[in-house]
């Protein structure tokens, strides 16, 4: 964890997708200070809002004192402008810590 989720209809050009994997996974690290093997990045495709933003995020991460505040802030600021330059425009961006103590994970 953190697993970030990215619904849109299509998905942008291979240049922009590394571009944003690569910027999604050092955002995970640094300021979120996630472990590289845990970090998933899945885009799906195919999905058309029906009213909304095209581009949905979705983040899930374990919750932890340091990852809340200004770090937060800089990760979701981080994440907003890496969705943007990948597929240029906004996306619409959720965010939810998850209680570790009430996580169940394998690998």
């Amino acid at each position: 964890m953190p697993v970030i989720k990215i619904f849109c209809p299509q998905r942008p050009d291979a240049q922009a997708c590394d571009g944003l994997a690569q910027s999604l996974r050092a955002l995970c690290l640094d300021p979120f200070g996630a472990q590289p093997h845990a970090i998933e990045v899945l885009l799906i495709e195919g999905v058309h809002n029906l009213h909304g933003l095209p581009v949905f995020v979705e983040i899930h991460y374990r919750d932890r004192p340091d990852r809340h505040g200004e770090v937060l802030a800089q990760f979701l600021q981080g994440v907003d402008l890496a969705v943007q330059a990948a597929f240029g425009q906004p996306p619409r961006i959720r965010s939810y810590a998850v209680d570790q103590r009430i996580l169940g994970a394998v690998r």
